[in-house]
């Protein structure tokens, strides 16, 4: 008797785990992204690229920046890929000396990001942004005096409200503050390039 209780176990173990779809389908149970029947297939990735400009303060001068970023998206919620940001006009020093001395400014990297509600009209979307730059100190119409260059890691964490107006095209604007490292150059350090950015822009894509 004990014998046949034994081996009517892994029986009754199966047929447990293997119960009827409709029992399984249970709409109390916890929903994750990886596991519990939620498989990853190839449906749920798509591809973006979103070209931005900025606006920003840098050693106390504006300047306009273009930011384009790139990558893949899971499920319309997590993001990843590669970005480059640069300024797009001439940021003239404060110098009595040089009058003429501007700064040029880059940085490349990759990024993370993470979208609220994205089926929703109107939603929320958050990059971090995390790269190498290169600021430099340049001149115009004095070829004899040497560029200065710094090298320098950013990271960047951003907030853009976003809104569909496509199925392949959405709009968004919002902020991001950056966070500099360590300058090794003669004019500024970190804390006069580091500061708030304001971005406005697309996101172009195959949405999942």
């Amino acid at each position: 008797m004990k014998k046949a209780v034994f081996l009517a176990l892994p029986f009754l173990f199966f047929s447990t785990l293997f119960q009827h779809p409709l029992a399984a389908q249970d709409s109390t149970r916890l929903q994750t992204l990886f596991g519990n029947g939620a498989r990853l297939s190839i449906r749920d990735i798509g591809l973006f690229a979103a070209p931005t400009f900025g606006v920003a303060q840098m050693d106390g001068s504006t300047t306009m920046l273009f930011n384009l970023r790139g990558g893949l998206n899971l499920k319309d919620r997590f993001s990843i890929g590669g970005y480059f940001n640069t300024s797009s006009d001439e940021m003239y020093f404060r110098d009595e000396l040089n009058p003429d001395a501007y700064l040029d400014y880059w940085t490349a990297g990759g990024f993370m990001e993470y979208t609220l509600f994205p089926k929703k009209l109107i939603h929320l979307t958050i990059p971090v942004f995390f790269g190498y730059g290169e600021v430099g100190k340049e001149y115009e119409n004095q070829d004899d005096l040497d560029e200065e260059e710094g090298n320098f890691f950013q990271i960047e964490p951003s907030a853009l409200l976003e809104i569909n107006l496509h199925k392949y095209v959405r709009f968004n604007l919002g902020a991001g503050y950056r966070f500099l490292g360590q300058i090794n150059h003669p004019s500024f350090d970190q804390s006069d390039l580091s500061g708030l950015t304001g971005y406005l822009g697309l996101r172009l894509g195959l949405f999942r």
